[in-house]
């Protein structure tokens, strides 16, 4: 009988599909491409609540129905619909991953947060490189170091924000293992950091990075102390040798702030201000909000601003909330941002998420974000791991970075609303989680 040769199998290709989804990711959170966020946002957010199997947690379950009722009581002053669903738009995906939990799933042994942080560090590497050369070439402009980030909405801050994430990961692992190829990979996303400058991000990420080492101990007090006065004094010079405009410009700022008065001072400490002077006033409002996107959020000016975000004219609405035109608009329109009189400076923007969370949803809402927020920090980082790798130091220091990092961002601007920042940091916190759980079944 003729031998029969069997034909050649072709060619197989494995694909990861992590290291695929995660790049593809990592390409819409830091490239130009983040502009589709903007319509896309809620489904990527799916799409990883699913992927990771994650569950919705009880914390989910009381916020959503705090969110329900304040969003019913609004409706006795008035439909705004525009402003509602746009807020509910960029609040629901925020609150269902930050306080998703992980269910049995182990994710087939591989680590997730090394392959997620390979994928950001390449597209963040393409980034630095390109805002180097961009910046010896224009060396006189602050704005330069763009990289392939585009100028779009937040502009190069979510560049140095992903450069500040970049680095505390890098950083933390070289503590944990001791690797000098780790500790210059930290100090290149570091250096970026510095190229790019981001005022209120880098008070908000010296903040977190040393309160990250921050414990209630003789010893670990005075280690905070030299970690804060060496990190200032660096930073100080870095900006006097590289970009000492910024950082004339930031200590202008700072004295600004000190010498506060309601006529003349940031606005931004104003829009404080006018929450305290409107809403406890008002015992409904006060408690349960006026309503999604009907004060001082990205979405009250997405809808309700005729200059600003004139690319979304079919989310305009000349009707305005009244806490929006009377205690918001009022500190941010056409007549008090100019560029060329530096009025549209981050003091002067009276944004903040942990104001609008105040005024829009109400202080029932903030009071427990805030508690559960707390408790979902703790429930991560007391999970049992017993004989546990090096890497877990590392992401116990990450998480506790990454959790007084994005309470600041969300104190300083209205965070929640950029889906670009958002993505980063909640993907990070939930891969970290599963990690950790994976840990703790693995050596149970």
């Amino acid at each position: 009988m003729d031998n029969v040769i069997a034909p050649e199998s072709p060619i197989q290709f494995k694909v990861n599909k992590w290291a695929l989804s995660f790049f593809l990711i990592a390409i819409l959170i830091g490239t130009f491409l983040r502009i589709s966020l903007l319509v896309i946002y809620p489904l990527v957010s799916l799409f990883i609540f699913l992927q990771l199997k994650l569950r919705v947690s009880k914390y989910s379950i009381v916020l959503l129905g705090l969110i329900g009722l304040s969003l019913f009581l609004s409706f006795f002053s008035g439909w705004y619909l525009k402003y509602k669903l746009l807020s509910l738009y960029y609040m629901l995906p925020f609150i269902f991953l930050l306080f998703g939990n992980p269910g049995k799933y182990l994710a087939d042994g591989q680590n997730l947060v090394s392959i997620f942080f390979k994928c950001l560090s390449v597209i963040a590497t393409i980034n630095n490189m390109i805002g180097v050369i961009q910046v010896i070439r224009n060396p006189t402009s602050d704005d330069s170091f763009i990289g392939i980030y585009s100028t779009y909405s937040i502009s190069m801050g979510g560049l140095v924000i992903l450069n500040m994430v970049l680095f505390a990961y890098y950083f933390y692992l070289y503590l944990a293992t001791k690797s000098k190829k780790r500790l210059w990979i930290s100090l290149f996303f570091l250096a970026s950091c510095v190229m790019g400058f981001y005022g209120g991000g880098l008070v908000a990420f010296v903040i977190a990075f040393i309160l990250s080492f921050f414990r209630l101990r003789f010893s670990a007090i005075i280690k905070s102390v030299f970690i804060s006065l060496v990190s200032i004094v660096a930073i100080y010079y870095a900006l006097a040798w590289l970009k000492p405009s910024v950082l004339r410009y930031n200590i202008a700022n700072i004295k600004k702030v000190v010498q506060f008065d309601l006529q003349n001072g940031p606005r931004k400490v104003i829009a404080f201000h006018n929450y305290g002077v409107a809403y406890p006033s008002n015992v409904k409002d006060f408690l349960f909000g006026s309503g999604p996107g009907t004060f001082n959020s990205r979405s009250a000016f997405m809808v309700g601003s005729p200059s600003f975000f004139t690319a979304v004219s079919f989310l305009k609405s000349g009707n305005q909330p009244y806490y929006f035109r009377e205690y918001a608009y009022t500190l941010w329109n056409d007549t008090n941002t100019s560029q060329a009189l530096f009025q549209d400076g981050f003091r002067n923007q009276p944004f903040s998420s942990l104001l609008a969370f105040l005024g829009e949803y109400g202080f029932l809402f903030t009071l427990f974000f805030g508690w559960f927020y707390y408790r979902h920090y703790r429930q991560i980082t007391h999970i049992q791991v017993i004989n546990a790798p090096p890497e877990y130091a590392a992401y116990r220091k990450l998480l506790k970075f990454l959790f007084i990092f994005l309470l600041l961002l969300l104190c300083m601007d209205n965070f929640y609303e950029y889906p670009e920042i958002m993505l980063l940091i909640l993907i990070i916190i939930k891969l970290m989680h599963v990690e950790i759980t994976k840990m703790s079944r693995i050596t149970a």
